[in-house]
């Protein structure tokens, strides 16, 4: 073998790397058609992510369109990775998708005790949505940091 031809164990994790940059290309670019239409293509007075989804306003196709990007990007995509990741990384993306589901499961019903107890505000489904999302990423990260 000479200087230039790669190994198959080297030419499968170019073809793997590859992926994954295709992948969070595709994610990004979701986020950012869903996050841009939410923005300009909205008529209403509510957001997402204020929890005011009752004074949204959208044309019937883009409802449609945003719900099938939306389906696609947070659980198509993520179930498919899995089947193409290897098994470290596909152990740690587990881990992490643990964690945040732990997160949601007892975070949310902790912070309706605290504000039944006027401690702290409403739940909100963003609050939640958040809680989740930085407790998967915090558990991702503690996972990856281990395994180096």
């Amino acid at each position: 073998m000479t200087d230039t031809e790669l190994s198959p164990g080297e030419a499968r994790m170019r073809v793997r790397r590859r992926r994954e940059i295709l992948t969070y290309v595709t994610a990004a670019i979701i986020g950012a058609t869903v996050g841009f239409l939410m923005v300009f293509a909205n008529n209403g007075e509510g957001d997402l992510y204020s929890g005011e989804w009752d004074k949204i306003v959208l044309d019937p196709a883009i409802a449609i369109g945003l719900a099938i990007a939306l389906i696609v990007g947070v659980i198509i995509m993520p179930a498919w990775v899995f089947t193409i990741s290897d098994e470290l990384v596909r152990q740690r993306n587990y881990i992490g998708y643990t964690g945040g589901s732990m997160a949601v499961m007892g975070g949310a019903p902790a912070w309706a005790v605290l504000h039944a107890g006027g401690l702290v505000p409403a739940p909100s489904a963003a609050g939640v949505w958040l809680l989740g999302f930085i407790a998967t990423f915090v558990t991702f990260s503690v996972a990856w940091l281990r395994s180096r």
